[in-house]
């Protein structure tokens, strides 16, 4: 049962964010962004996009209040936003990016920041990932345009439009995930079958895995946060350990759903158990040591799911346009019609788990 549902979205939902349950971000096919209190109240509403947006990803969120997210749309651009998280006024406050950046020439697919918050990546369509600053006084990309707008005769906020620092190249198909678990290495998916991991510092790829099948999406976690987890074009979840040299086969294979896989993301405090979803409308919680799966059924095709630190989830789906908080433990969670988006979780405490 959905403790609670939020329903201002016209457009099916494509992402969705959640830190320490003081606001959920949410992106939309309707191109705006929305900051929601956990009441289900949207406080901010992030406009600039002339596309979809396609993920979101928390960069920080101070203790003062003021927070900075980012936003990768359809439209080719990623967007960095400013907002007061601890606002709570009658009607959602209108707002708009504070930083443009340019450099895919096709939809941007994924968004992730670094966990110091300096940095962003992002996944595109167009084979690569891009690394961009978010720290105005130390950005090696070009400042290309300001823009400033006003609004009855008062100045608003001015954009800058800039390039990326930097763009590892290697990909030969869309890239259709990126996880930055780690301050000097990214990890990326495509629909090229690779996984790739990449020194951030010099661009290079330092390690291949080729999976055999199209990717969806990957998570790095586990025993020393070692464990690469990825899934795509076919039922199975497979898990790899790069530290085991000289092959590229998985240490694990779960093969308890029967579509594609559309994410996966491991618990932030168990290095044993991990969840993903799928477009046979499951969510499954698994436990490495025995290779047991916990269903969430009667979804129809998933693919997003997001717990917090008070044991609940937060879930988004197309059709309804709304997302729903659910409560944890294991439930059924029988709401959603169509396909949902969704990026992953930044700084959370996941789900308890209880035997």
């Amino acid at each position: 049962m959905a403790l609670r549902w939020v329903a201002l979205h016209l457009f099916p939902t494509t992402a969705l964010f959640t830190l320490f349950c003081r606001f959920i971000l949410t992106g939309c096919y309707d191109g705006l962004g929305r900051v929601w209190k956990g009441s289900g109240w949207c406080t901010h509403i992030l406009e600039g996009h002339s596309g979809a947006i396609s993920s979101v990803s928390i960069i920080n969120s101070k203790g003062d209040g003021s927070a900075t997210v980012a936003t990768a749309s359809k439209d080719r651009t990623l967007r960095l936003w400013k907002f007061d998280a601890e606002d709570s006024s009658d009607h959602p406050a209108r707002i708009r990016a504070f930083k443009i950046l340019h450099g895919h020439n096709v939809p941007v697919q994924s968004v992730v920041a670094k966990t110091s918050g300096d940095m962003v990546c992002s996944g595109s369509w167009d084979c690569t990932i891009n690394l961009w600053q978010t720290d105005d006084s130390n950005t090696d990309g070009d400042v290309v345009s300001i823009k400033k707008r006003k609004v009855n005769n008062k100045a608003k906020e001015s954009q800058s439009e800039i390039e990326a620092v930097s763009t590892p190249v290697g990909h030969t198909q869309c890239v259709s995930c990126v996880v930055w678990p780690q301050n000097e290495t990214v990890y990326s998916t495509s629909w090229d079958r690779f996984v790739r991991r990449w020194d951030v510092e010099t661009g290079k790829d330092l390690a291949d895995i080729l999976c055999g099948k199209v990717l969806n999406c990957i998570d790095v976690g586990g025993e020393g946060l070692a464990l690469i987890a990825a899934g795509g074009s076919d039922p199975i979840l497979r898990i790899w350990d790069p530290r085991k040299p000289g092959t590229s086969a998985p240490v694990f294979q779960f093969s308890s759903h029967s579509s594609w896989i559309s994410a996966c993301k491991w618990h932030n405090t168990s290095s044993f158990h991990l969840l993903s979803s799928s477009y046979d409308g499951k969510l499954m919680l698994w436990d490495l040591r025995t290779a047991v799966s916990y269903s969430l059924s009667f979804h129809y095709l998933p693919m997003c799911y997001g717990p917090n630190k008070k044991q609940h989830f937060f879930s988004g789906y197309c059709s309804h346009k709304c997302f729903f908080v659910w409560q944890w433990p294991l439930a059924i969670m029988d709401k959603h019609k169509e396909k949902v988006w969704c990026y992953s979780l930044f700084y959370v405490l996941v789900f308890k788990l209880t035997y």
